[in-house]
């Protein structure tokens, strides 16, 4: 099992310098101490997110300030942006890196996001999955220095290749999958990794959507085991398991109650309850994360749900640090998750490389 640093804080209106302090000490942090990654997402307009409009110019400030670990974005939503752009923006950040930049692709969900689409966002966004898989494959091409053509104002087709040119020879990417066995499929079959979570799936549908992940990488000629799966779970680390309960409490509650509010735009009922149902739900949802669907509370405790996560076929777990305990808790809570994360030290040297990936 590898471990990665995941970012999506809720907090994206607060005033006030300091917002990327988190962000930047915890990547050091992620750097000197054997992580394999650090996420960084793609939101608009929401709080929920807020602080990370577009993953590549925050990653460009990590690139600057690591040395070892992958710089990915978690995720990029292809449908927003012009291939050519995704494939210039990241290859400025492989540079950066020194080859260490990766991406995970999102096909979208919130149709107000649209409103940044290039063309009509609306009528883009019934076909916004089938446009993030034509978006991996022409970055791709891009890539790898070859040129495509793209239609100029008059209708006419222009042949352009990208630059600067990028360190790395593929881009490692991963696709962003949650609820569609049929998106962990897609991703199997076209050789990229996939990046999901514990939110929303039970583990047995995990499992499932896994094992199909790696049956589709094998049909298609890729090496099943090399795939890799990601998954983002919250993450607070402390060694008394009580004193972590009460540190999370708030912040975690506070995460969960933006998080289910920003899903009533689809339909949800979160905001039609009242008061105290809203109360005793989130305290409900709390224990349950707590309990087992996060990595919260002691490294003894947490490694019960690792192990769960190696069982069901998950190579990575991608821990969500910034969901509301103050900076110093992070931090602090970073030493503990470290000492879990050696606890699988033998693996993640006898791993090979993400698909992609140059060796060091």
């Amino acid at each position: 099992m590898e471990f990665s640093l995941f970012f999506f804080s809720g907090d994206g209106s607060a005033a006030g310098p300091g917002k990327y302090r988190l962000l930047l000490d915890s990547a050091r942090f992620a750097d000197r101490h054997g992580f394999s990654g650090v996420w960084v997402p793609e939101r608009h307009f929401v709080d929920f997110g807020g602080l990370y409009p577009n993953p590549s110019v925050v990653a460009a400030a990590l690139a600057v300030v690591t040395e070892h670990v992958q710089i990915r974005a978690g995720s990029t939503v292809l449908p927003l942006h012009h291939p050519v752009r995704v494939a210039e923006e990241w290859a400025v950040v492989d540079n950066l890196s020194g080859g260490r930049a990766a991406i995970s692709a999102a096909s979208g969900w919130h149709p107000d996001d649209f409103l940044l689409a290039p063309g009509d966002g609306t009528s883009r966004y019934p076909r916004r999955k089938e446009e993030m898989f034509e978006a991996i494959e022409t970055i791709q091409r891009l890539w790898a220095g070859e040129r495509v053509e793209l239609p100029r104002a008059d209708g006419t087709l222009q042949t352009v290749r990208t630059l600067p040119r990028p360190l790395q020879h593929r881009l490692p990417v991963w696709v962003s999958a949650q609820g569609s066995e049929e998106t962990f499929v897609r991703a199997g079959e076209i050789g990229a990794n996939v990046l999901t979570g514990l939110v929303a799936q039970r583990p047995a549908d995990l499992r499932d959507k896994t094992a199909a992940y790696r049956q589709a990488r094998e049909r298609a000629g890729h090496d099943p085991s090399t795939g890799r799966v990601t998954a983002m779970v919250h993450t607070f680390l402390w060694p008394d398991e009580d004193e972590a309960r009460e540190i999370v409490r708030a912040p975690l509650t506070g995460y969960l109650k933006s998080f289910l509010a920003q899903q009533d735009s689809f339909g949800g009922e979160f905001s039609k309850l009242g008061e105290s149902e809203r109360d005793a739900m989130l305290a409900a949802t709390f224990e349950r994360y707590f309990d087992s669907l996060a990595l919260l509370g002691s490294p003894d405790k947490c490694e019960s749900l690792i192990e769960d996560l190696v069982d069901i076929g998950v190579d990575e777990v991608a821990c969500l640090v910034d969901f509301g305990p103050d900076h110093k808790h992070v931090l602090k809570g970073l030493e503990h998750l470290t000492e879990l994360k050696d606890r699988y030290r033998p693996a993640l040297a006898s791993a090979g490389p993400v698909e992609g990936e140059q060796n060091p």
